[in-house]
């Protein structure tokens, strides 16, 4: 009976511990304080940081000078001339206005003709009017696109592109420094609009290609001078972008300026943009929108 009682008290004192049983595990104090370290990060860990360093593929292009001029058309004289009253003496023929001269790397000029061209003598493809970023109107043979905040904005045209070179002939008469504009492409959803690579030149002399996944503003190409880029008064930039598939690669007046590998966006709608950060109501004319297409 007493051999009993001690076994049985031996066995109690097994079970009331617990600790050699297979695939038990105490609680310590050393975990506790392990979890809430954790949590202590998690509510007060720091925003990751996004880095303007291109992640995408990029293969820059040598930034010699291309001798560009800009386009400056002849002024017509619509007033009927008075009637001579003596033989009017000889005068020098008046050179003709320089037409720009682009570089023999413009695809353009072996593609043939364009599928769809928009000479800007109306507003038949692009919403008009104002918005809380941007306005629209049509003069003068452009579309103006003026900025009416200092946030980047954009309007978009109506045809929806896959593989394609697009091309875009604009300037802006009053521009400073970081004020930049250009193309915008490869917009998903146009009715969105949120959503689209944007490829632009600063006044400065600076082009970069973003992509805005409505977001975050990604660099494949971040900013980067170029001689290429005209700058000054008044002066008359061509912007091109050829899109095959997730090559994406750029030109400025005519010259290849770069070369990025980026699949962000394959097929979309396009149209133009504008960023103000130093003149107010900063407006872009564009005389001239075109593209073909890349079977």
């Amino acid at each position: 009976m007493k051999k009993i009682t001690i076994i049985s008290i031996i066995l109690l004192a097994l079970i009331l511990s617990g600790c050699n049983f297979p695939g038990y595990q105490e609680a310590s104090n050393d975990s506790d304080d392990s979890m809430a370290t954790e949590i202590a990060k998690i509510l007060t860990g720091t925003p990751v940081e996004i880095s303007d360093s291109p992640t995408s593929e990029v293969v820059a292009k040598p930034t010699e000078t291309v001798d560009v001029q800009e386009t400056v058309p002849a002024v017509e004289d619509t007033a009927e001339p008075e009637a001579p009253t003596a033989t009017p003496t000889p005068t020098e023929t008046p050179t003709a206005s320089p037409t720009a001269t682009l570089s023999d790397t413009d695809p353009a000029l072996t593609l043939g003709d364009p599928d769809w061209v928009d000479t800007m003598d109306d507003g038949d493809n692009w919403p008009t009017g104002y918005n809380d970023y941007t306005s629209v109107d049509f003069s003068d043979g452009y579309l103006k696109l003026t900025a009416e905040t200092d946030i980047d904005g954009w309007r978009l045209t109506w045809p929806y592109l896959e593989d394609f070179y697009l091309e875009v002939t604009l300037k802006s008469p009053d521009c400073e420094g970081s004020d930049h504009y250009g193309l915008m492409f490869r917009v998903p959803d146009g009715t969105n609009a949120n959503k689209g690579y944007l490829f632009g030149i600063t006044c400065s002399g600076t082009y970069s290609l973003r992509r805005w996944d409505s977001q975050v503003m990604h660099f494949p190409a971040n900013w980067t001078a170029n001689d290429a880029i005209l700058t000054g008064e008044n002066v008359v930039n061509v912007l091109g972008v050829m899109a095959d598939g997730e090559n994406l690669t750029l030109y400025i007046n005519g010259k290849e300026v770069v070369e990025v590998v980026d699949s962000g966006y394959l097929e979309g709608s396009f149209g133009l943009f504008v960023g103000s950060n130093n003149v107010e109501n900063l407006t872009v004319w564009v005389d001239q929108i075109r593209y073909w297409q890349i079977p």
